[in-house]
């Protein structure tokens, strides 16, 4: 395995001499690997998930092209600065920026951000307010990128209407014992699905400007420094045409949740307020010319991201684990009880965070 990630790297224009490899692994799709070499920088190598993104090398242009819409409204940066900031990818020796393997797999790398850390689980105020600084200030560099220049890598990727057919689907041809054991889950789902469809209404009907977004912030996303400065957002694989309340739910989604997305004990699952408020006014400090509805929209985000992932988990679950990487045959079972609970726990400080962000928004 050893040579032949050297191998690939080799493939690409990299002005260092292989050293070491060690696998990155906080991902749930693709396979992540940080190369170290004889002398910096080193490198991050990945190799895309074929199966979950079949259009691989549409998915790496895409990567590229926002990565150089960021770096040219950092121009005024030196380089060394830039590439702290912005994930940066390393031309292919054919001057493309992949390698396809003999086995069809395609492969990417960039620079590596030395001196950061990153979080799976959000640590204090400080750590939320720079993640929301950090997110708002990426969705406001590339509010002009133009998204007909992307192509959509996972369509209806967000939308709840979709993720609600897929479970209809499964729950059709799913094992009698996995429908009983999630009944509780699929009977919250039943009960939630037309509230949670409203952003998608808006959105079908052009009520919400569409930008591009990053579309995965979730804490383990943001590099930060070691004096807790968010850095850089990374892992850009989904970055597609949506809206703001995509990202600004699905970061909340992480950053406030007081477990780990595995834990399935519900007594301990929690919606922080505090990490929220930090997060919002970071996020908030960076956004400009919100419109009236996407302000209408923001609450409804902070339910419907945690609701549509656990229903994606649900639905794996349900499917014998087809799509996200598993460590035991309950685990998606256990995600999606920890994102739907997660909901609940929003519900019923709901009064609460939108008395905050009317407040936050008129100021």
């Amino acid at each position: 395995m050893h040579n032949d990630l050297e191998s690939v790297f080799n493939k690409f224009q990299v002005h260092a001499t292989f050293s070491s490899v060690e696998e990155l692994i906080s991902g749930h799709i693709n396979d992540t690997y940080l190369i170290k070499t004889a002398q910096k920088p080193h490198y991050v190598l990945q190799k895309i998930n074929g199966v979950v993104f079949p259009d691989a090398l549409e998915l790496i242009q895409n990567k590229v092209l926002v990565s150089n819409h960021l770096q040219h409204k950092y121009k005024h940066l030196s380089l060394q600065e830039i590439q702290r900031k912005v994930l940066c990818f390393v031309k292919a020796k054919d001057n493309t920026f992949f390698y396809k393997d003999t086995d069809d797999n395609y492969w990417n790398v960039t620079i590596f951000i030395d001196d950061s850390i990153t979080y799976e689980k959000t640590p204090n105020s400080q750590i939320a307010f720079e993640a929301g600084k950090i997110t708002g200030e990426f969705l406001q560099l590339t509010k002009d990128f133009d998204t007909k220049n992307l192509t959509t890598i996972l369509p209806d990727f967000h939308s709840v209407t979709n993720r609600y057919h897929q479970f209809k689907n499964a729950i059709n041809t799913a094992d009698e014992s996995k429908i009983e054991s999630a009944q509780e889950f699929i009977k919250f789902v039943e009960e939630h699905i037309k509230e949670m469809q409203q952003i998608d209404a808006a959105i079908f009907a052009n009520k919400i400007p569409q930008q591009l977004t990053h579309s995965d912030t979730k804490i383990s996303n943001i590099l930060y420094t070691k004096t807790n400065e968010a850095l850089c957002l990374i892992d850009t694989d989904t970055v597609m045409q949506g809206v703001i309340h995509f990202d600004y739910g699905d970061a909340l989604r992480t950053i406030c949740n007081t477990t780990d997305e595995d834990c399935n004990v519900e007594s301990e699952i929690d919606f922080n307020l505090d990490y929220f408020k930090s997060y919002s006014k970071g996020f908030f400090g960076e956004i400009k010319d919100l419109t009236k509805v996407e302000i209408k929209f923001l609450p409804l985000s902070i339910k419907m991201m945690p609701f549509i992932m656990g229903l994606r988990f649900l639905t794996d679950y349900l499917n014998n684990n087809i799509y996200y990487k598993t460590n035991y045959e309950k685990h998606n079972f256990d995600r999606a009880i920890n994102q739907l609970t997660l909901v609940t726990k929003i519900i019923q400080k709901y009064s609460e965070i939108n008395t905050f962000l009317l407040s936050e928004l008129k100021n």
